[in-house]
């Protein structure tokens, strides 16, 4: 399993930023790793929504049924997913109060036969750069 946690100081108001991390809509703006829904998106998230995208990093593409393990605003929205191959995916995204504007921190979890072992750590170091850079993207794009 390769699971990756980086967070950021944001001079973002945390309801501004939930606003945007919680709107799946968004998330192609700035998170490179998704490439977008083939599923239509409901107007409002609940736990044990069902929603089917594609993610990729480094030039690989799969296809993943997501389903909203946790939506708790202004504060946390979980995702668990399954790809194609067996491969597993928990995507976290939490807000919270931090100076005058807010933290946000992200987790990415990566599992599955094809991930095992050291093929998993380094698929996280792989895509640490790319993680790095969303939440950047992030802040640029809403600040």
């Amino acid at each position: 399993m390769a699971k990756l946690e980086l967070s950021r100081e944001l001079a973002l108001p945390p309801d501004e930023a939930w606003t945007h991390a919680s709107n799946l809509r968004e998330l192609g703006d700035w998170l490179s790793m998704h490439q977008g829904w083939r599923s239509e998106l409901p107007d409002e998230l609940a736990v044990g929504t069902t929603l089917i995208g594609v993610a990729g990093a480094k030039g690989m593409r799969n296809r993943v049924t997501w389903t909203v393990r946790k939506f708790d605003p202004p504060a946390l929205l979980e995702l668990t997913g399954d790809g194609v191959g067996g491969t597993k995916y928990g995507l976290s995204l939490a807000i919270s109060p931090s100076g005058a504007g807010s933290r946000f921190m992200l987790r990415l979890d990566m599992a599955g036969r094809p991930l095992f072992g050291p093929i998993g750590a380094a698929a996280a170091r792989a895509v640490k750069g790319d993680i790095e850079g969303s939440i950047k993207r992030f802040e640029t794009l809403y600040t």
